[in-house]
């Protein structure tokens, strides 16, 4: 009986230990972690919008309602009622000039699971472009959407309510149609899909058209 107590007491002081040294290590590297991810976030406002000289919230958003007016909308890709945008900001220049808005946006239909981009959209409704924060897709075939710049560039300085994804070749003829990804068409259905949301919660902006 002695024997067994005293290995429950050292399978406490061990637990006990370990927490200690994991809220230690916490401790430390939370500042750096949190350091580095807003220093990838504003890399990737600066991405998409290179001019800019500032980056403001956006007064009264509210993630719960965008999330009603992405499920309202009529997504031409299936399946993304459920995304999430987590934060919009306005980007404006030297002058205080309004250049447009930067949306940071999470779907859970890529083929390796969540992707969470940046997007970019002027404030007369052209796309500037997207940045990804985080993927998980195929290497060589879904991580194009970040690897490739060519593929993601199908989007930037196109004015369209909404994209669709097109296996045929036929997108450099019509801003509105996305050449799929070869081999990825579910990830090049997406980084659209979550594009195509940020347009919609973008037209129910006041300014939005």
């Amino acid at each position: 009986m002695n024997a067994l107590i005293k290995d429950a007491l050292k399978l406490v002081i061990i637990t006990v230990v370990a927490g200690l040294v994991l809220g230690a290590v916490y401790g430390i590297t939370k500042g750096p972690i949190a350091d580095q991810e807003a220093k990838a976030q504003m890399e990737a406002y600066k991405t998409v919008f290179p001019k800019a000289s500032d980056f403001k919230e956006v007064d009264g958003f509210s993630e719960e309602a965008a999330s009603k007016i992405i499920a309202a909308n009529e997504n031409p890709i299936e399946g993304h009622d459920s995304d999430v945008i987590s934060s919009a900001v306005e980007a404006v220049d030297a002058s205080g000039e309004a250049l447009g808005y930067i949306f940071n946006i999470t779907t859970s239909k890529g083929y390796g699971g969540d992707i969470q981009l940046t997007v970019g959209i002027q404030s007369d409704g052209t796309v500037s472009g997207y940045s990804v924060l985080s993927i998980s897709e195929t290497a060589g075939l879904g991580m194009k959407a970040k690897d490739d710049p060519s593929w993601g560039k199908q989007f930037a300085g196109k004015k369209v309510e909404s994209f669709s994804v097109v296996k045929d070749g036929s997108g450099s003829g019509d801003d509105a149609k996305i050449d799929a990804i070869s081999g990825a068409t579910i990830t090049s259905k997406a980084v659209t899909g979550a594009m195509n949301s940020c347009l919609a919660y973008f037209q129910s902006l006041e300014g939005g058209n």
